[in-house]
């Protein structure tokens, strides 16, 4: 490490002295050759790459300029708790909220209640409600977890497949009725989203401090949603030995906190907010799993749309397809890809595909473990709603950008000559290396490693 230090102060001098400053402005000149280079041997790459990236950055940077709803046409209780409890957490009013979350309970007419749902989408927005007027203040700040879950999903297919597939990835992402429609409510769907994909990345990695770190994002998802765990488990279940101790003692550092919370507030660790203000009523039933129930997401709710592009030929009157469907056929063809709430038409299919293909990497069968283990615990809850797969969802978005780049350089590789050919004019001997400019040649990700090579 010394040598290491020793020779790293070379470098820094070079650029803090009068000398270095030359010498930057050398290296900066040897860095734009390079580029120059570079696109001139490569220009169908180059400009391809180039306007994939300028059009992902302005999809994403044109999410900070959506107007919030106003607070009235917001869902409720859950935005209108997450915000008031926010900003009670900023001025030291403690995890509290005046919103009378059901005129049925018998805590109505209490003053300050307990929220409905766990603390951890709250303590997020939190610090955002110091700055600024309420609710504008905190909206920002979930317009900025938006962003986060949009360059997550890039970072995760970067892992994967390289440059192309990061950008396609936020290229869709940001493009999403679902993200678009986040940009204007406050809800807990994209911060339990955004946890789940970073786990991509980071299980990539395997370092001592990334598996602590993966650990305590999956253990933090539980704090976010009760549903969390399914990402906990799936993490404990794809790692082994000790990469799996050490995650698992991260993640139990934010869920002894939940408990701690649950017992001191509702006096048991297992008792949550939705006990406290819908009594008994069963949150979860086997009885939900065929039996239709309301469904906001299906039928009345901000997806309505969305849920009927590719069933419209299906559609039962103004409700499409989805809205006569029970939870357990709703929720895996949501997740498939059977609408467009998250992405294009079946980008979820071919990301299952592409993850059991490659199902012995750790990546790939936590994002299987994922999709199937939401599933199966949505199937049971009481209500219907596109929005509770966001997390599955956008993990096989990952993956099905980066098999969508692995299919085009596999067209490439097989076709490449004779689209060159046909293009340019080119003769058979200069076409194959002429070839190598197509858009499908992905730049390799920094280790060189491409997790979807065929």
């Amino acid at each position: 490490m010394r040598a290491a230090g020793v020779a790293a102060w070379p470098r820094i001098t070079l650029v803090l002295t009068p000398i270095g400053v030359k010498g930057g402005a050398a290296t900066m000149r040897r860095h734009l050759h390079g580029l120059k280079t570079t696109f001139f041997n490569h220009p169908i790459r180059s400009c391809t790459l180039g306007l994939l990236g300028l059009f992902a950055i302005l999809t994403t940077c044109l999410l900070f300029f959506h107007s919030p709803l106003p607070l009235s046409h917001q869902p409720f209780p859950d935005a209108h708790e997450y915000l008031d409890a926010a900003n009670r957490l900023a001025h030291g009013q403690g995890y509290t909220t005046t919103v009378r979350d059901n005129v049925y309970s018998h805590h109505i007419h209490e003053a300050v209640n307990p929220p409905r749902f766990p603390p951890g989408t709250s303590l997020v927005l939190a610090p955002f409600a110091l700055l600024g007027h309420f609710p504008g203040n905190i909206e920002f700040g979930s317009r900025l977890l938006v962003v986060g879950l949009v360059l997550a999903t890039g970072w995760a297919a970067f892992t994967l497949a390289g440059w192309y597939a990061a950008l396609l990835a936020v290229l869709i992402a940001s493009t999403t009725d679902f993200l678009l429609i986040q940009t204007q409510i406050v809800m807990s769907d994209v911060l339990a989203a955004l946890l789940a994909v970073l786990c991509i990345p980071l299980l990539r990695s395997r370092r001592s401090w990334a598996l602590y770190l993966l650990g305590f994002i999956a253990g933090y998802g539980v704090l976010v949603r009760q549903a969390g765990f399914v990402v906990v488990l799936a993490v404990l279940l794809v790692l082994g030995g000790r990469d799996r101790l050490r995650a698992a003692t991260a993640a139990s550092l934010p869920i002894v906190g939940l408990f701690l919370y649950s017992w001191s507030t509702f006096g048991a660790p297992w008792r949550t907010g939705y006990g406290y203000w819908l009594g008994s009523f069963p949150e979860f039933s086997f009885t939900y799993i065929w039996k239709h129930p309301w469904s906001p997401g299906g039928e009345d709710g901000y997806f309505a749309s969305s849920l009927n592009t590719i069933l419209h030929l299906l559609s039962y009157g103004s409700s499409g397809a989805f809205g006569v469907l029970p939870n357990a056929l709703f929720y895996p063809l949501v997740i498939l890809g059977f609408s467009t709430v998250f992405g294009p038409p079946l980008l979820g299919l071919l990301g299952s595909a592409a993850a059991v293909w490659k199902w012995r990497l750790p990546e790939a069968r936590f994002a299987l473990l994922v999709a199937v283990l939401t599933v199966v615990v949505y199937m049971a809850n009481f209500t219907q709603d596109a929005r509770f797969m966001a997390g599955p969802s956008f993990l096989l978005m990952a993956w099905g950008s980066a098999a969508l780049v692995v299919m085009a350089r596999r067209l490439r590789d097989r076709y490449g000559d004779q689209i060159v050919q046909r293009i340019a004019g080119a003769p058979a001997s200069t076409a194959h290396a002429r070839s190598r400019d197509l858009p499908s040649q992905a730049v390799q990700n920094a280790t060189g490693d491409d997790v979807l090579r065929l």
